[in-house]
């Protein structure tokens, strides 16, 4: 079971409509759209109930539940007008689409991308073959078939992260440790700014060096537990040690790589969890955007083009320490108890629903934050 199947394991109604709330509130417009522009956001469509369907030539839609009490939104859009949206995206949600919907939105060009919860295309509907913007497209591939735009791209990608690592090392307990690290981190950062790394390995070889850094200061993290007669704990539970964990075979890299399902600490366990809501969300986000979350440009994976979320990873990775946060979070407030926590018959550790829901909501919180 994947720690994305775990998430999905414990959606429950909060939670879906915590959710829906967050891409409702990312699809309204930030600014007024003006008279004679053409709409540029997508309509972004969730919950239960919610329908498309023709009414006097016109298309009406209508959103769907997600709590109640709850209004429903409607829109109606009327032949060749300016607000028909770009494209219309319908996430996690259920209801009904008429055939004569279907071909209202292919002579208007719009086309209808259904997407799961976890950021995965579920199906489209266009009259052009595909739902991304194929100018986007072309930018991606061009991006990463180019060695030079290619390294600029991810150096852009490291420099961000080392400045949100930089921000979240202020939820870190002070220490010489905390001061250490930060001053490696800042002089890597503005090394990168002067002299950019000339080769990949070179730039990944900084990356890992302040991932390093960066868990180095966790292990002085406290840790609190309850009184464990009733639910006893590993020893090594009671501290935490570094990112890397090395059980059964498995391992993790220091920027959270590898087999996430290795996690064999509850801290690891906590941050795959909130790294998994992420890269949910950044992909939901990037397909909105008209982008195909699977052309990775610093993260390339020819033998799983089409399968892996390569541009979705890109994009997740300077979001990593912001979501930290939400774990931070958690272990600075909560006494935690061994009942929070199972371990697996291959040693992998497991939360319970109930911390896997606060996990996930404060995640999400922290997507927002991100956002915007």
């Amino acid at each position: 079971m994947s720690v994305l199947d775990d998430v999905s394991a414990v959606e429950g109604s909060n939670s879906y409509a915590n959710r829906c709330a967050f891409w409702i509130a990312q699809s309204a417009p930030k600014f007024s759209r003006r008279v004679r522009e053409r709409e540029q956001r997508p309509l972004i469509l969730t919950g239960h109930g919610l329908s498309l369907r023709v009414d006097k030539g016109s298309l009406l839609v209508r959103d769907g539940y997600t709590h109640f009490p709850q209004k429903q939104r409607e829109w109606r859009f009327f032949n060749a007008a300016l607000d028909i949206p770009p494209s219309i995206v319908v996430i996690d949600g259920s209801g009904d689409i008429t055939m004569d919907a279907i071909d209202w939105l292919a002579r208007h060009r719009v086309p209808l991308i259904r997407i799961r919860w976890d950021g995965q295309f579920s199906s489209i509907v266009t009259s052009g073959g595909q739902a991304a913007d194929p100018s986007k497209i072309y930018w991606q591939q061009q991006t990463r078939q180019n060695p030079r735009d290619r390294l600029a791209f991810a150096t852009n990608i490291i420099l961000q992260k080392a400045a949100n690592t930089l921000a979240t090392m202020e939820f870190l307990p002070p220490s010489a440790l905390r001061d250490k690290a930060c001053k490696n981190i800042t002089i890597r950062a503005e090394l990168m700014k002067r002299k950019p790394p000339r080769t990949f390995a070179h730039l990944l070889g900084i990356e890992g060096s302040i991932a390093a850094d960066y868990f180095r200061v966790w292990s002085d993290l406290s840790i609190k537990w309850k009184p464990l007669k009733r639910y006893p704990i590993p020893r090594d539970w009671s501290t935490y040690r570094s990112r890397v964990a090395l059980r059964h075979g498995i391992r993790l890299r220091a920027d959270g790589g590898g087999y996430n399902r290795g996690a064999t600490h509850p801290v690891n366990a906590m941050l795959n969890y909130a790294y998994a809501v992420l890269i949910a969300q950044t992909q939901i986000r990037l397909i909105v955007e008209g982008y195909d979350p699977t052309i990775g440009i610093m993260h390339e994976k020819k033998a799983l083009r089409g399968i892996n979320p390569g541009f979705a990873l890109d994009h997740m990775e300077p979001m990593r320490p912001v979501v930290d946060r939400a774990v931070l979070h958690l272990i600075d407030t909560v006494t935690f108890t061994g009942a929070d926590f199972s371990i697996q018959h291959d040693g992998v550790c497991r939360m319970n629903p109930e911390l896997a829901r606060r996990v996930a909501q404060l995640s999400l919180e922290h997507c927002g934050v991100i956002s915007e």
